[in-house]
């Protein structure tokens, strides 16, 4: 029996090896890490321009300057929200996982063109299992001078009743605990359920500026 030179049976050996590299297998989503001082900037996918809508209202994103948001709300006439439906932000919102790991509160400039309620929402998912989540809300005024917040997000609340829409939306209610580190959505706006709708029709201009994430 004639042996094969080395070399050949290092390449059949090679070749005998199941193809992994020709498998494709998702790449785990660690999010988008956002350093000590990253700023958001309009024109930037994850923090999309455009309309979003709630059951009792709308609001329409655009740019303002070159570091700034303008948010443009406006109530629907005779619309109410479900009375099972938790606190709903309207605004500015991530379009994709976060990683915030690095930094400990979220700080911006806002103004509005009539005292409104501000809100900052946040959900977070568990790293071992995404479709536990739970939503964390601080609340806040905002006036029609500029003024300057940062919301640590230790200070953030659990959103009451949550967890049961949560269940109804097909997520698995999560242990209370919000995770940086994994944040599925990140919403600064104004509380779409405190816009007046019987009140003429009434929107808001809200404007927002030098938003960055900070330790």
């Amino acid at each position: 029996m004639r042996r094969l030179p080395a070399a050949l049976l290092v390449c059949l050996c090679l070749a005998a090896q199941p193809a992994l590299a020709s498998e494709t297998y998702p790449a785990p989503d660690a999010g988008l890490r956002l350093p000590d001082g990253a700023r958001v900037l309009p024109g930037d996918p994850v923090w999309p321009l455009g309309e979003r809508a709630a059951p009792h209202a709308l609001c329409r994103i655009e740019a303002a300057g070159a570091e700034g948001f303008r948010l443009n709300i406006m109530p629907r006439q005779g619309a109410t929200p479900a009375p099972s439906a938790p606190r709903a932000c309207l605004g500015l919102a991530s379009s994709r996982r976060l990683d915030l790991y690095k930094t400990r509160a979220v700080e911006f400039r806002v103004r509005a063109s009539r005292p409104v309620a501000g809100i900052l929402m946040v959900t977070s998912s568990n790293t071992q299992d995404r479709l536990s989540r739970d939503r964390f809300f601080g609340s806040f005024g905002i006036g029609t001078r500029w003024k300057t917040l940062r919301l640590t997000y230790g200070a953030l609340a659990p959103l009451p009743g949550w967890d049961a829409f949560a269940a109804r939306s097909g997520l698995h209610p999560g242990d209370h605990v919000l995770r940086p580190d994994s944040v599925e959505e990140l919403c600064i706006g104004v509380e779409a359920g405190r816009l007046d709708p019987e009140g003429g029709g009434q929107g808001a201009q809200v404007e927002i500026d030098g938003l960055r994430f900070v330790r």
